[in-house]
């Protein structure tokens, strides 16, 4: 099963060799900013800024800044991302550089015990650093190691690993007494980094029935040994899941507009075979992919895709059935990816992710590493090994390239969605999300959204194209926008999207002077939308001033002073500033400065353009008080 015969020089020149090569791929991408999702899960994020929410993050799902913190944002309790999002904040804030290093590290170690796992199933050094490179540096693996939300994944790629690893040791019984409940340990901390890591518990089953991992001759004949480790896993995974429901309110949350069980069932093998593409000819790489779910069976977008996946897999299991590592790595392979499947979970746009492969690419190494070494044992020097190592490394050579050449995609969120747009040109989501990347560099954006809303009118689209109409000075057009996505039922749209139609609509109103109106439209959302009642009053208190009600928005902003403090969404801290103001123009220069001085301090953290034009305000507001 091991290597224990490798001098431990030529192990550590391996691993050097892994690690250098690994951090010459992602090198470049070490310079890049916050982009998509890192913008409000890290710059924006109080709960893993502020100390005093710490405790609150680690108990709350991974988007509950979004509310009040008692309202259930998403189906993502992952206490290890969190955990390790506040460590990097500890350490370096909101420097995206610091983070990126943080994420790459990971994956290096990653790819390491990748390579020590090789070895523990005994193959032999030079191929097992090959597979290692291949699984560092495959294009697949960019996703996650280039963009900092993608951590979820290398984190629980590298728990998951290191808990195999000392499950294996465990079972060989190599010299530990703590190597199970290290492998419990790790396992909890995967699941807690990515929930679908759960579905792993067989490869569990399969290390402690084995001791050779040679042949199915050496099954464990006494079952009755297997139950206390099984029994550990098992019970870990359980308590996991059970807490997990109780933060969360119930197992999942519904999806905007996602697809059905049955499209689900009927997609399976076109996904799968992406799958399949993506590890062997990645091609073709991005974001988001022209991928859509499937509503009736057809010859060649059901059927062949159908019989072509059961083939595959038939070959697949045919080659592992004699060989328990081989299994393994199928295992590995096919596991992780099971969740994936699910697209009742997903958006429609967004139904495959490369970084849905992170684990699974590593299984096929297994499998292909197990493949060469039975079949070349005999002669591990010959020729035909040989040419084998040669391929081998040319291969790693080249998915190395490629990945060179993808991280430079994930500089910033304009050339990721300039990009994801030449990926799949028909996606309302890239469209959008390239608008809003526009947007946020101060750039004219209709043009995009407008591509966006005539591909799909979905609620994000049509918001950002209501902005991108109130830039233009047309509020007629963005009032209609904002009206369209306001009729959607609460059920039917997240409360975030319809807050930011209700801001859409309320400003569009103010442009074209129609100020009760706005006023009247806010006070509605603050009905509808009781989460977000800070950031609304402060909305209201803006309009009142603007209509010459001075002291009806003065009572609107201090009634809303302690809810400013609890809400976690940036809008909802002007309210200190909105004060502050108010209060210095009445003369109350003390109570204005303490109001100023608590926005200053709540929105230290906040890197968005709006918030640092806004902090520029209250600093010279301050200085002319002092």
């Amino acid at each position: 099963m091991t290597n224990e015969r490798i001098p431990a020089q030529h192990q550590l020149i391996a691993v050097a060799v892994i690690v250098l090569v690994t951090l010459g791929v992602y090198y470049g991408s070490l310079s890049g900013g916050f982009v998509y999702d890192d913008n409000r899960q890290i710059a924006q994020n109080p709960l893993i800024q502020e100390r005093s929410l710490y405790g609150t993050a680690v108990v709350s799902d991974v988007w509950a800044f979004k509310s009040s913190g008692e309202v259930t944002a998403s189906n993502y309790w992952r206490p290890t991302f969190t955990l390790w999002s506040i460590a990097n904040n500890e350490l370096f804030g909101i420097d995206p550089f610091g983070w990126r290093i943080s994420n790459l590290a990971v994956h290096i170690v990653a790819a390491v015990a990748a390579f020590y796992l090789l070895l523990l199933f005994g193959i032999p050094l030079m191929p097992a650093a090959v597979f290692a490179t291949v699984f560092a540096v495959h294009p697949a693996q960019v996703e996650s190691v280039a963009w900092i939300s993608g951590s979820p994944s290398t984190l629980a790629g590298l728990f998951l690993m290191l808990s195999l690893i000392f499950a294996i040791r465990s079972a060989h019984e190599l010299n530990s007494r703590y190597d199970l409940p290290a492998a419990v340990a790790a396992f909890l901390l995967a699941v807690g980094a990515r929930e679908s890591v759960v579905v792993c518990l067989p490869l569990f089953w399969l290390i402690f029935s084995t001791r050779g991992l040679s042949d199915f001759s050496e099954l464990k004949k006494r079952s009755s040994d297997n139950i206390l480790p099984l029994g550990l896993f098992a019970s870990a995974a359980a308590a996991f899941l059970i807490v997990r429901s109780v933060i969360l309110g119930g197992v999942a949350l519904p999806v905007e507009n996602a697809p059905s069980l049955t499209e689900a069932i009927l997609t399976a093998p076109t996904i799968f075979l992406f799958y399949l593409k993506q590890i062997f000819y990645p091609s073709v790489i991005g974001p988001n992919y022209g991928i859509r779910a499937i509503g009736e069976v057809g010859l060649m977008s059901f059927a062949v895709p159908a019989v072509l996946s059961a083939a595959i897999l038939g070959f697949a299991l045919f080659f592992a059935r004699c060989s328990p590592r081989a299994l393994f790595g199928l295992g590995i392979f096919v596991l992780p990816l099971l969740p994936a499947f699910y697209i009742p979970a997903f958006r429609p746009e967004e139904l495959v992710h490369d970084r849905y492969l992170y684990i699974s690419i590593l299984g096929l190494c297994i499998m292909f590493a197990s493949m060469i070494y039975d079949r070349f044992a005999a002669s591990m020097q010959g020729i035909n090994f040989k040419a084998a190592f040669t391929i081998g490394c040319f291969i790693a050579f080249l998915l190395a390239f490629r990945s060179l050449v993808y991280t430079e995609v994930w500089r910033s969120d304009e050339t990721l969605w300039r990009h994801a747009v030449t990926v799949d040109a028909n996606s309302a989501t890239n469209w959008l999300q390239l608008g809003a990347a526009l947007e946020a560099n101060g750039k004219d954006a209709l043009s995009e959204f407008e591509r966006a809303v005539a591909i799909r009118p979905e609620p994000l689209a049509l918001n950002g194209r209501a902005r991108a109409r109130i830039a233009r000075n047309d509020p007629a057009n963005a009032i209609a926008d904002a009206e369209r996505v306001i009729a959607t039922p609460n059920a039917s749209i997240n409360a975030y999207t319809l807050f930011q139609a209700y801001e859409a609509l309320s400003l569009a109103l103010q442009n074209a002077g129609r100020l009760p109106e706005a006023e009247q439209r806010l006070t509605e959302a603050r009905e509808r939308l009781p989460i977000y009642r800070a950031a609304l009053t402060e909305k209201i208190a803006v309009v009142l001033y603007q209509q010459g009600q001075k002291a009806e928005a003065l009572r609107e902003l201090e009634s809303a002073r302690e809810a400013s403090a609890a809400e976690m969404i940036p809008g909802s801290k002007l309210v200190f500033l909105r004060l502050g103001m108010l209060y210095a123009e009445l003369g109350r220069r003390d109570e204005a400065r303490r109001d100023v001085q608590r926005f200053l301090q709540a929105t230290s953290r906040d890197r968005s353009p709006i918030t640092r034009g806004y902090r520029a305000e209250a600093e010279k507001l301050l200085r002319s008080l002092n």
